[in-house]
C-alpha cells in the first residue's frame, strides 16, 4: 500500500470478503482521508477450488460438469473453452450446425452475464429497481437454456466436436421472440439509466483507465474496449463462425465507468443482432461429430468391452490428448478467457492452466484513478383498599380518560407508520414487477406488524467497549424529537394538538435534535464506521434545513391554511409557489434520508452507518423514526402547499356540499382529518416512487445540491422574478435533468400496470422443460453392467455390483445405486448409457427427503416418475378457490 508517510489521520476501511458486494470472493483494504480514497489494495484468492488440478485428474467428459463453476454467470463460455482446447489439439472439425448453436448459446450467456453486472452495478449506486428488471430478462434467457440443455445454470451442453443435443422443436421461434422483446427492454434501460443526471454525475469521469495503462496491465474485454482499443477476440481469432455475421465491436475512448457501462449495453444489442442472424441462417445437418473415436492402437472389440459400447452411440470418453501444447482463448463477457493445455498421449491432460479475465482485470485496482474519488464510489399498579368500589371505578375511569389523549395520537401514528410500510412494499412490488407481501393477512397488511413484533423479541446487543448510556439514549432521542413534531400539525379546523404560532420553525428546531441522537449513537458504539455515519447524517441534515426553512411563507400554520382556503382549490400554495414546492419536497426527502438522499443509510454497502452495532428494539426505533419523519414531512407538505383539510373544488365548496357547518363540529373534524390524511398518503406516492426510481447521490454531490442549488433559489422564494432568474441560471442543464428524471419516472410507473414476473413455490413445479434433469430413472432389465456410467461420472458416483457368468461370457447385474446427496445431475450417465437404461425425470424435490434416504438402490430408481396431479402440493393449488373460480 502506498500510503503517504506524512499523514497520521488516515482511516483504513476493510471491505469484504464477507460483504454484500463482495460475497466472499474479494477483499479491499481502502485507506481514506475523510471521504477521499488515498489507497486501495485488493486481496484475491478467496475463491480457489483447485479446478486446474481437478482437470488434470479427469477426462474431458468427466471434467465438463465442473467448468460451469468457474464463472456461474457465463457458464457457456467455460464449457466452450474446455472443448475448444482438445478440439484444436486433435484438429477436430465441428459441424456447421453445431457451430451456429454454439454461437447462439454463447451470446445468450453474454447477455445473461452483462445483465447480472448491470443490476448490482446500479444497486451499488442506489438504483434498486433495475436490479429487479434485469432478472426479468435473465430468467427468460435461462428458460431458453433449460429448454435446450435441461438445466438453467449448470448446463453441461458443449461436447468435443459439437453439442450434446440438437435444439428442441419450437426453440428457434421462442428465441426470436425473446430477441424482439429484449430490444425493448434495453430501450427501457437506456431511458431509465443512461441519461439520468444523477447516474451521469456518479459514473462520468470516475475510475479512468488510459490506453497505455490498459495495455500494460493486460486488461481485456469491456475494460479494454472502454479505454479506446478495438480488440475483440471474436474479430481477431475468428473462432466458431463469428466472421459470417454482421456485427460491430463496441468501444469507447473515455475509459471511465460510464464508458464501461456503455460498452456492455452496446454489446448486449450486438449479441441480439448475432443471435437473430444465426437463428435465421442456421443450417441443417448433424449437431455433433460422431467420428471422434481417437484410439491410437488397434483393439479387438469384444462383447461387453468398454470401447465397444460406444460404437454408433457417442464419441468415446476415452478421448486421448496428443502430445502437444497450445493456448486457446475466447471472448468471455468479462474479457479474455484462456486455457493453456499440454497433452501427453493420455486421457488426462498433463497440464491445464486457466487464464481467468476477472483475476487479471482486478490487478489494476490499486493503480486505478479511483485515488481521490469518494469512498461511496467504491455501500406499575398498586391496589388501594381505602376507597369504596364506586370511588375505585371512578378513579380508574379518570385515569383511563387522562391516558386517552396520550395514547390516541400514539396509536394513530403507529397505524400510520404501518400503513406507510405496507404501502411502500406494495408500490415497490408493482414498480419492480414482483409479488409483494400477500400471506400475512389480507393483501399482506399484517406483514409490517409481524416484522415490528419480530424486532421486539430479538436480542438486544450492547458493544463491550462503547458508552452504553449514549448508545441506549441515541435511538430514543431520534424518535422523541420526531414525535414532538406532530404537536403543531393542524389535522382539522378544530383539531390542533398545540396551536403554536412558531409553526414550521418549531418543527425545524425539533427535528434538528435528531442528528444529535445519531452522533451519540455512532460515538457510543466506539466504532469509526458508525461515527462517520453519524457525522454524514448531521452534515446532510444541516445542509437541507436552511432551504426547507426558507420555503415557508408564514410562521403560523393556521394562517397558512386560512390563506389557502379563501380561494378554494386555486388558492393552494402549490400554484402560487411551484418552485418552492419542488424545493420543499427535495429538502424534506433529504431530511428524511430517503433516496436519492439516503447516504447515511446507504453505508450499509460498507457497514450500516450509525446503525452498525444496533439490534432488536433499538434498531427498530431507528427504523420507525425514518418512517415517522417521512409521515410528518408529508403532513407538512399537505398543510403548507396542498390546502390541508380544505378540499374546495372551483365553484363547489366541500363544507357547503356536506353541510359541515350545520352538522356540528364532530362531523366536520372527522371530514377534515380524513381529507388531510388522504392528501398525505396520496403525496407519499411521490417519495416512495422516487426511492425506487432514482440512484443515490454521492456525499459531495448531495452537499453541492443543498448549498449551491437549493439555497440560492430558496433565498428568493418570495420574489418570483429573481427566483426564476436564479433557477434558469443553470440553463439547459436543469431542464435536461428534469426531463430525464421525469422520463425515468414514466418508465418505472409504466411497470406498475404489468403482471408480476416472479413466481412463488410451488407454482414453479407446474412447468418444466422436456429435457429437465431431475431424479434418475433406472430400468434394471436393460442394464448390462458395462459401467460406462461410472467412467463418465465426474465423481464416480454410481455403484454397480455384478458377477461374471463364465458360461455365456456375460455380466449379470446384482445391485445398482446412486447417492443423490452428492449427484450434481450433469446427465453424463444418461447420455452415454449404451442401452438407454437410465433416463432423467422431472422430479427434483430430493431435498425433502431425509439424508439416509438419498442413497437410491435399483428399487427406488425403478420407481416411475410421479404425476404432477398426484403431487399433494399441486393438488392443493389446483383445488384452491382462486384457480377453480377462473
Amino acid at each position: 500500500m502506498n500510503v503517504p508517510a506524512t499523514r497520521e489521520d488516515l482511516m483504513i476501511v476493510n471491505m469484504g470478503p464477507h460483504h454484500p458486494s463482495m460475497h466472499g470472493v474479494l477483499r479491499l483494504i481502502v485507506t481514506l482521508d475523510g471521504e477521499d480514497v488515498i489507497d486501495c489494495e485488493p486481496i484475491l484468492g478467496y475463491l480457489h477450488r483447485g479446478m486446474e488440478k481437478i482437470a488434470e485428474n479427469r477426462t474431458i467428459i468427466q471434467y465438463l460438469p465442473y467448468v460451469t463453476r468457474w464463472d456461474y454467470l457465463a457458464t457457456m463460455f467455460t464449457e466452450a473453452i474446455t472443448v475448444n482446447a482438445p478440439e484444436q489439439l486433435g484438429n477436430i472439425q465441428v459441424p456447421k450446425r453445431a457451430s451456429y448453436i454454439r454461437v447462439i448459446m454463447l451470446e445468450l450467456s453474454r447477455i445473461a452475464s452483462h445483465l447480472l453486472w448491470l443490476g448490482p452495478f446500479m444497486a451499488d449506486i442506489g438504483a434498486q429497481t433495475p436490479f429487479f428488471y434485469i432478472f426479468r430478462e435473465r430468467e427468460l434467457v435461462y428458460d431458453l437454456f433449460e429448454a435446450a440443455t435441461g438445466m438453467r445454470m449448470m448446463h453441461n451442453y458443449f461436447r468435443i466436436g459439437g453439442v450434446a443435443a440438437d435444439l428442441p422443436y419450437g426453440w428457434i421461434d421462442k428465441c426470436l421472440d425473446f430477441c424482439d422483446y429484449f430490444l425493448t427492454g434495453v430501450s427501457e434501460y437506456q431511458k431509465l439509466i443512461t441519461r439520468n443526471p444523477i447516474f451521469l454525475e456518479r459514473v462520468e469521469g470516475v475510475g479512468i483507465i488510459g490506453v497505455e495503462e490498459a495495455i500494460n496491465w493486460g486488461l481485456s474485454g469491456p475494460m479494454l474496449r472502454a479505454s479506446g482499443i478495438q480488440w475483440d477476440l471474436r474479430k481477431v481469432d475468428r473462432y466458431e463462425c463469428y466472421d459470417e455475421f454482421d456485427w460491430e465491436v463496441q468501444w469507447q475512448k473515455e475509459g471511465d465507468s460510464l464508458s464501461r457501462y456503455l460498452v456492455r449495453i452496446g454489446e448486449m444489442v450486438e449479441s441480439i443482432k448475432i443471435i437473430q442472424q444465426a437463428l435465421e441462417g442456421i443450417p441443417g445437418g448433424p449437431y455433433e461429430n460422431l467420428e471422434i473415436r481417437c484410439f491410437d492402437r488397434v483393439r479387438n472389440p469384444e462383447l461387453n468391452d468398454f470401447d465397444y459400447r460406444f460404437i454408433s452411440k457417442k464419441p468415446s470418453p476415452t478421448f486421448e490428448l496428443s502430445k502437444q501444447e497450445l493456448y486457446v482463448r475466447v471472448e468471455a463477457p468479462k474479457g479474455e478467457l484462456g486455457v493453456f493445455l499440454i497433452g501427453d498421449q493420455n486421457v488426462f491432460p498433463w497440464r491445464w492452466k486457466i487464464r481467468p479475465p476477472g483475476f487479471i482485470n482486478l490487478q489494476i485496482l490499486p493503480q486505478l484513478k479511483l485515488i481521490g474519488e469518494m469512498i461511496i464510489d467504491t455501500p406499575e399498579v398498586q391496589d388501594i383498599n381505602s376507597f369504596s368500589r364506586l370511588e375505585y371505578l371512578k378513579e380508574v375511569y379518570g385515569m383511563i380518560w387522562v391516558l386517552v389523549p396520550i395514547f390516541t395520537p400514539v396509536l394513530g401514528i403507529t397505524i400510520g407508520v404501518l400503513a406507510i410500510v405496507w404501502l411502500e412494499r406494495e408500490i415497490s412490488a408493482g414498480i419492480q414487477q414482483r409479488i409483494g407481501p400477500e400471506y400475512a393477512g389480507p393483501l399482506g397488511i399484517l406483514q409490517a406488524l409481524a416484522d415490528g413484533t419480530k424486532l421486539l423479541f430479538k436480542e438486544n446487543l450492547l458493544p463491550s467497549r462503547g458508552d452504553t448510556r449514549l448508545f441506549s439514549i441515541g435511538p430514543s432521542i431520534a424518535v422523541i424529537s420526531i414525535l414532538l413534531s406532530y404537536l403543531i400539525i393542524p389535522f382539522g379546523s378544530n383539531l390542533v394538538l398545540s396551536d403554536l404560532n412558531i409553526g414550521v420553525f418549531l418543527w425545524i428546531a425539533i427535528s434538528s435534535i435528531a442528528p444529535i441522537g445519531l452522533l451519540m449513537s455512532g460515538y457510543g458504539s466506539n466504532n469509526k464506521y458508525s461515527f462517520l455515519g453519524g457525522l454524514r447524517a448531521a452534515a446532510q441534515s444541516i445542509s437541507y434545513e436552511i432551504p426547507l426553512t426558507l420555503c415557508v411563507l408564514s410562521i403560523s400554520l393556521r394562517a397558512i391554511l386560512e390563506a389557502q382556503s379563501k380561494y378554494g382549490f386555486w388558492g393552494w400554495n402549490l400554484w402560487r409557489q411551484p418552485i418552492g414546492f419542488i424545493v420543499f419536497i427535495i429538502s424534506s426527502l433529504a431530511e428524511c434520508e430517503r433516496l436519492p438522499f439516503d447516504l447515511p443509510e446507504a453505508e450499509e454497502e460498507l457497514v450500516a452507518g450509525y446503525q452498525t452495532e444496533y439490534s432488536g428494539i433499538k434498531f427498530g426505533l431507528f427504523y420507525v423514526a425514518s418512517y415517522l419523519n417521512l409521515l410528518v414531512s408529508s403532513l407538512f407538505v399537505t398543510v403548507l402547499y396542498l390546502g390541508g383539510w380544505d378540499l374546495s373544488i372551483p365553484y363547489i365548496f366541500v363544507p357547503e356540499f356536506f353541510e359541515i357547518n350545520k352538522a356540528g363540529e364532530v362531523f366536520g373534524t372527522t371530514i377534515g382529518i380524513f381529507i388531510t390524511l388522504a392528501k398525505t398518503y396520496l403525496f407519499l406516492f411521490i417519495p416512495i416512487t422516487t426511492r425506487w426510481t432514482l440512484p443515490r447521490l454521492r456525499m459531495d454531490q448531495l452537499l453541492n445540491l443543498g448549498w449551491k442549488f437549493l439555497l440560492p433559489i430558496s433565498l428568493d422564494i418570495h420574489d418570483m422574478f429573481p427566483m426564476v432568474t436564479g433557477f434558469m441560471n443553470y440553463g439547459q442543464q436543469t431542464v435536461r435533468a428534469a426531463r430525464y428524471i421525469g422520463q425515468s419516472f414514466m418508465i418505472t410507473l409504466s411497470h406498475a400496470n404489468r403482471l408480476p414476473v416472479t413466481i412463488q413455490y410451488p407454482y414453479e413445479k407446474l412447468i418444466t422443460s422436456e429435457r429437465f434433469r431431475g431424479r434418475i430413472h433406472f430400468e434394471f432389465d436393460k442394464c448390462i453392467a458395462c459401467e460406462v456410467c461410472v467412467r463418465v461420472c465426474p465423481i464416480d458416483l454410481p455403484v454397480v455390483d455384478w458377477k461374471l457368468e463364465t458360461d455365456i461370457r456375460k455380466k449379470q447385474l446384482l445391485n445398482y445405486s446412486i447417492d443423490f446427496g452428492i449427484c450434481i445431475f450433469c446427465g453424463n450417465c444418461v447420455e452415454y448409457c449404451p442401452t438407454n437404461c437410465l433416463s432423467m425425470t422431472e422430479e427434483y424435490e430430493l431435498s425433502t427427503y431425509d439424508r439416509h434416504e438419498l442413497n437410491y438402490n435399483q428399487i427406488s430408481l425403478g420407481r416411475l416418475p410421479m404425476s404432477l396431479i398426484d403431487d399433494y402440493t399441486i393438488r392443493t393449488i389446483l383445488n384452491s378457490p382462486q384457480i377453480t373460480s377462473e
